[in-house]
């Protein structure tokens, strides 16, 4: 398991760097916006080696910290590493962990490759393992009666009608609000 490369860039091309370390060059795919790269400067990267039926990848972080919240984002359903690191790439870490504490739809939606979905999910899986934003305002401009579930999924973008069809069906031994709120998402529209 490779867990930090250090060496000296070689090549720049697109997202990619080849890193030669001790003689063997490593490419590995990183989030462009966070560095300035020069050919022939010394690195030091974080990496992520994701091992498929077909390929090994290195993915490449400048911090620890943008390396957890990777990993943190790896562990949703439908976000492989490629659309984690296309996340990365595209936002900041802290915009990534604000928008997952306020809820923030729509700031997913932008990434190319995230629907309403995978937004929904991100935001769902990831809200309780990000500390530090505080608790999330699920009541906002509803009435303050609804279960913490319909809640849940009308500020995620859904319609009464299709809340109340998922809910009447979702099984009673689900207790922890994470786990109902997936439950419904994965549900929703069946």
């Amino acid at each position: 398991m490779i867990s930090s490369l250090k060496g000296k860039i070689n090549r720049v091309w697109g997202n990619y760097i080849e890193i030669e370390v001790n003689g063997v060059g490593y490419e590995v795919q990183i989030s462009v916006h966070s560095y300035e790269l020069r050919v022939g400067e010394e690195i030091k990267l974080f990496i992520y080696m994701a091992v498929s039926e077909n390929d090994i990848r290195l993915f490449g972080f400048k911090t620890v910290e943008e390396l957890d919240l990777f990993k943190m984002l790896i562990t949703v359903s439908g976000v492989g590493p490629k659309t984690a690191a296309a996340i990365l790439a595209e936002k900041q870490s802290l915009e990534i962990m604000k928008a997952i504490g306020e809820a923030d739809v729509e700031f997913f939606k932008k990434i190319k490759g995230i629907g309403l979905k995978t937004a929904q999910r991100i935001i769902v899986d990831l809200k309780s393992k990000i500390g530090g934003l505080g608790e999330l305002n699920l009541k906002e401009d509803l009435p303050l009666l609804e279960d913490d579930v319909v809640l849940s999924l009308r500020q995620l973008g859904f319609e009464r009608k299709e809340i109340e069809n998922v809910t009447k069906i979702m099984p009673v031994e689900l207790d922890i609000l994470e786990d109902k709120v997936s439950w419904c998402l994965q549900n929703l529209g069946k």
